[in-house]
């Protein structure tokens, strides 16, 4: 076997594994800040012990043409909040396959509030990491990567999801 050659379900595989990794990056980065594992967030420092997961990130990476924007809202509870829901909500999501739509458009939104950080980019004129896992994670939707590797297609047959569409 060629592992070169073009199969349609290699491709789909392929797709899957990218698809739960930017769901591991985004699930990681939630336990980080929740709970200062010591990588973005210092030990001590996560939501769990009183710190703000937005307070040194906005405050300071933040810098370009929106960075008085988000300097205003760094240490906001409720931007904490918030934030830490998305992670947790579209990492599970992507991870295990499901809410294809809404997880897809998850990454998309998170994406790009954080290119928004740093606009323009500081390596590069126009584009940075972020605007790639966006597009990858489009890619991943519309070419199947939730159709392997996810509870997709087991949750597919529920009534309210056969009902509503747009749930899968």
């Amino acid at each position: 076997m060629d592992f070169l050659s073009e199969d349609p379900k290699r491709g789909l595989y392929a797709l899957a594994s990218v698809r739960i990794i930017i769901g591991f990056m985004l699930l990681w980065a939630f336990f980080d800040k929740m709970f200062g594992l010591g990588m973005r967030t210092q030990p001590g420092m996560g939501m769990i012990d009183g710190g703000s997961p937005t307070a040194y990130y906005l405050a300071y990476e933040a810098h370009g043409i929106f960075e008085d924007f988000w300097n205003a809202l760094a240490g906001n509870a409720v931007v904490d909040i918030l934030l830490m829901f998305g992670l947790l909500a579209v990492g599970l999501g992507v991870i295990l396959g499901i809410a294809s739509r809404f997880s897809t458009i998850g990454v998309v939104m998170m994406m790009v509030l954080m290119y928004s950080l740093s606009v323009p980019p500081l390596d590069n004129p126009l584009v940075d990491y972020h605007v790639v896992y966006a597009l990858v994670s489009l890619a991943v939707l519309w070419f199947g990567g939730y159709k392997v590797l996810s509870l997709r297609l087991r949750l597919e047959g529920l009534p309210v999801i056969r009902d509503h569409p747009i749930l899968q």
